[in-house]
């Protein structure tokens, strides 16, 4: 005998339907089928011809699935109900005490079966508000990540950023240098401990004959105590280890320790190849120190001989852990007691005199501000724009819900008539505010969830701790703290509306289809206004915002085609080339061999890169403008560069002419300078060439200024252009107390590389292989197109203005339905007025007109209230703008204009709508 059942689910493909609650469905139809099978077989059709008379009852085989699964569907929906129905009944039988979470289950049961008998007013109010929840929820999960939460530090509030700064001769933060660290360690009366690092650089591991550069933190011991950093195996850093005689260690960070060394809980002893040397493994680091900055594969002990420190080569960054009690003011006046003692401690040095007429002045802020910096102000300002659209969202559904109010009105007052206090309407409204609220919180967060990917994916490197970013319990707390706020705010919109209304009046009305009157529409009315002025207010922020983005377009940044070049870096270690000399020829050999690689018309070298690398910041010293012990030098930005450059580049050479390599080889001392450096010392150009410059005071090594090059935006399109000073590859004499045959050379150096096959497939491949040719043990680091780099330094304007134009799209779509809902439900409650004045003789154009007149309106007061309040918040932008004002005429005035056409179209529907009343028809209805 056939099994019905499974027959009945293998033929239309049912799945198995959850805790057997729907087998009866099955069951029945299976029944009713064996029924007609045995009833034909009875009357002697065979087993075939049975068959054939079941499916013709069953019918077509996918309509009778679908029918199933709806039938599943709403036998859930109903169980569900029976059960809330259930729980409630067995609160309310324990006894009083359980009769509020009773009536809340109450409450729940009958806004759940008002809402599905609506089912389009539930979509729509449910989708405007996970549009408003959801922006507003992704938003604030990077600002929780990046500004709100503490560093995953032990009291993280005590630990402060150590900095140094100079204004009269020029110099901004400088950070720290070794012997204001150590003069600090050893006199400070304000720290618990201290530490100083450099996050930037990086080292080349070679395994198995493979060289790979990876990024390297150099830090001393006192940055992990300060941290209140442990180890995951191994040790840390120890102060034996800051000795430069102690054997070479290396602590892994976690990320490289999973991916390199697959997490092997053995890795503490081996040794490890770096940069030609052997370091051994004596640690692995917790990946909390990501918190500080990008994430660092090796982590070394900085080493100093502390008899050879001078007060100079700042550039380190310093963090200390204040003691109890001590605030930063406090900290601030210790350090300016003890940066006297620095010069008595660390006497002399190639820059002592510079360094002491700079009147360097410390500064001391907290850690985590450090770390945020600028990008707090973006974020906030990100969240007020989409803090604006939950709002506007808001106020969408606050209109509906008071013209669903007005439908409810009889019922209302009836329930009023019958005794309900103020308190019992006010919950009958806000039962299905509150769900609905939920409901939107709800999709918010998908959409939250899933924004939040592209929002990674866009924000600018400079943001702290994206890694942290996650919709977390804060996150989702905060979620449904607006979830429900919103359902509050538009739930109580229609009692506030209501205020002392007449029970019997209501009653009269409550049945009529007439206009509610001026009272009735004031609240609509307002809210319709309101969503227009707040819309303006982000439709102004992104405006500016994209002013910027295209005075940053048409920013000249000083060089030419930064598609064609491709930048890198190579780093030739003391262990791998010893002599400086032999390490200026193989830097050379990599620019000669480069050049050789097809495709490359060009290459330069430069021991750094415009907005890739940092340059090195130095005193300098003008003949006849600049007396040692009299006129403190200015700091100023620094190059040693090799032949090709500003060829590569395409800057221009402004007078004379730069360095050849046959130059470079002649050790000539010469230097060119930057347009704006020959405006600010000689005036002009030409009066430049021939002048004098030196690095050192007494005694003084002139170097000649022998050509003039254009000016370049070295740290990004929205940044001034940099006077520099470009020296030869390879300086002598270079320094105070240098020997004159004593060779100056960076052995990290930058190469710009021309081509038009930059980004082509196999080009990356030919470049890192004519470097291994000069040497096999090079690694490649920081490659990447120039135009990459360009766009980074403008990635902040860039991700505000894609949030912004965003969250302002939003915003006048919906500020755009408020205006045309009220106007559409104005019209239609005014049906019979309009109706009566057509047939008074009032023409189509002059009901139209009123209708418009009305959209008007509140176009005109929302732009207007629109336009203060985006003049107050606009100038909290400032420092995200650049080459417009916050209260930019131009910007203000086309938005305005814009905004009021749009809603008049938006009006216009409506409008039409209105002048198209039958006379006879809407007399007739009254």
């Amino acid at each position: 005998m056939r099994n019905w059942e499974a027959w009945v689910r293998e033929y239309l493909n049912l799945p198995r339907m959850a805790g057997q609650r729907d087998e009866r469905i099955v069951g029945e139809l299976a029944a009713h089928l064996e029924e007609t099978w045995r009833e034909a077989r009875a009357r002697g059709a065979t087993e075939a011809e049975a068959e054939a008379l079941v499916l013709a009852k069953l019918g077509d085989r996918q309509r009778a699935a679908a029918e199933l699964l709806s039938a599943e569907r709403h036998h859930a929906a109903a169980e569900a109900a029976r059960r809330l129905e259930r729980a409630e009944e067995e609160l309310r039988g324990r006894g009083s005490r359980w009769t509020p979470l009773a009536d809340l289950l109450g409450d729940l049961r009958s806004a759940l079966r008002s809402l599905a008998a609506r089912p389009l007013f539930t979509a729509v109010v449910v989708l405007v508000l996970a549009l408003g929840i959801g922006a507003t929820t992704a938003i604030f999960t990077l600002l929780d990540a990046s500004v709100l939460s503490p560093l995953p530090f032990p009291h993280a509030d005590r630990i402060v950023a150590l900095g140094h700064e100079a204004p009269n001769v020029g110099e901004g933060d400088v950070g720290q240098c070794a012997a204001w660290h150590f003069t600090y360690e050893d006199e400070n009366r304000v720290f618990e401990s201290l530490g100083m690092y450099s996050g930037r650089g990086s080292m080349t591991v070679t395994s198995g004959g493979a060289a790979e550069a990876v990024p390297v933190m150099r830090a001393t011991s006192g940055v992990f105590h300060t941290l209140g950093m442990s180890t995951v195996l191994g040790r840390l850093i120890t102060p034996a280890d800051e000795d430069p005689d102690a054997p070479p260690v290396v602590l892994l960070g976690y990320g490289y320790w999973q991916s390199r060394f697959g997490g092997d809980p053995g890795v503490v002893g081996r040794k490890l190849d770096v940069d030609g040397g052997m370091l051994e493994i004596v640690g692995v680091l917790p990946p909390t120190l990501r918190a500080i900055g990008q994430e660092r594969a090796l982590i070394v002990p900085l080493q100093f001989r502390r008899a050879t420190l001078f007060v100079g080569n700042v550039g380190y960054r310093g963090i200390a852990r204040l003691r109890d009690g001590v605030s930063l003011e406090q900290a601030e006046a210790d350090m300016a007691r003890m940066l006297p003692l620095a010069f008595e401690k660390f006497p002399g040095g190639p820059v002592i005199e510079a360094a002491k007429q700079a009147h360097y002045v410390p500064h001391v802020r907290l850690l985590k501000t450090e770390l945020v910096g600028g990008v707090a102000n973006l974020l906030w300002v990100l969240m007020a724009g989409v803090g604006l659209v939950l709002v506007i969202a808001c106020a969408n559904v606050a209109n509906l819900m008071l013209v669903r109010a007005e439908a409810r009105e009889k019922e209302m007052a009836i329930r009023t008539a019958m005794g309900a206090s103020r308190r019992r309407i006010l919950r009958e409204y806000l039962k299905e505010s509150v769900l609905l609220g939920l409901l939107g919180g709800l999709a918010g967060t998908g959409l939250a969830y899933a924004g939040l990917r592209g929002l990674l994916a866009l924000a600018p490197s400079e943001l702290p701790r994206l890694h942290e970013v996650a919709l977390n319990a804060r996150v989702l707390l905060f979620t449904l703290a607006i979830s429900l706020a919103a359902g509050v705010l538009f739930g109580v919109s229609p009692m506030l509306r209501r205020g002392g209304q007449d029970v019997v009046e209501a009653l009269k009305q409550g049945g009529r289809g007439t206009s509610a009157g001026r009272h009735r529409r004031w609240g609509r009315l307002t809210l319709a206004v309101g969503q227009i002025a707040l819309a303006l207010v982000l439709l102004v922020a992104a405006a500016l915002v994209l002013g910027s983005a295209r005075s940053l377009r048409a920013v000249d940044p000083g060089f030419a085609h930064a598609d064609d070049v491709l930048a890198l870096w190579v780093s030739i270690p003391g262990r791998l080339v010893p002599e400086a000399a032999d390490a200026a020829l193989a830097q050379e050999a990599i620019a000669r061999r480069l050049g050789e690689v097809a495709g490359v018309t060009s290459v330069g070298m430069a021991t750094a890169l415009p907005m890739y690398y940092g340059d090195n910041i130095n005193p300098l010293y003008v003949e006849g403008l600049t007396v040692p012990g009299e006129t403190p030098p200015m700091t100023r930005r620094h190059k040693w560069i090799g032949e090709g450059y500003f060829e590569t580049l395409g800057i221009p050479l402004l007078a004379g002419r730069s360095f050849t390599w046959a130059d470079i080889h002649d050790r000539i001392p010469a230097v060119v300078v930057s347009e704006g450096l020959a405006r600010a010392y000689w005036g002009s150009i030409p009066n430049a060439i021939g002048k004098r410059v030196s690095m050192r005071p007494d005694p003084a090594r002139w170097y000649r200024v022998i050509g003039v090059a254009g000016d370049v935006r070295e740290d990004g399109l929205n940044q001034d252009p940099v006077p520099m000073v470009y020296w030869p590859q390879v300086v002598l004499a270079l320094w105070q107390g240098d020997a004159p045959d004593q060779i100056t050379l960076w052995r990290r150096t930058c190469y710009a590389v021309r081509s038009s096959r930059v980004g082509t497939p196999g080009f990356l491949d030919d470049v890192r292989r004519a470097v291994g040719s000069v040497n096999p043990d090079l690694a490649l680091q920081g490659v990447g197109p120039l135009s990459g780099f360009v766009a980074q330094s403008v990635a902040r304007t860039s991700f505000t203005l894609v949030l912004l134009t965003l969250a302002a799209g939003v915003a006048l779509v919906l500020g755009l339905v408020g205006v045309y809902g009220v106007i559409a439900y104005g019209v239609s409650q005014r049906t019979q007025e309009l109706g009566v004045r057509l047939a008074l003789g009032a023409t189509t154009g002059r009901v139209k007109a009123m209708v418009l007149a009305q959209g008007l309106a509140i176009a005109g007061v929302g732009v207007g209230v629109g336009v203060a309040l985006a003049l107050a918040v606009t100038r909290l932008m400032e420092s995200l703008l650049f080459g417009v004002t916050p209260t930019d005429p131009a910007t203000f005035a086309a938005v305005a204009a814009g905004l009021t056409l749009v809603a008049t179209v938006a009006s216009y529907l409506p409008a039409r709508r209105a002048s198209k009343v039958d006379p006879m028809v809407a007399l007739r209805s009254e």
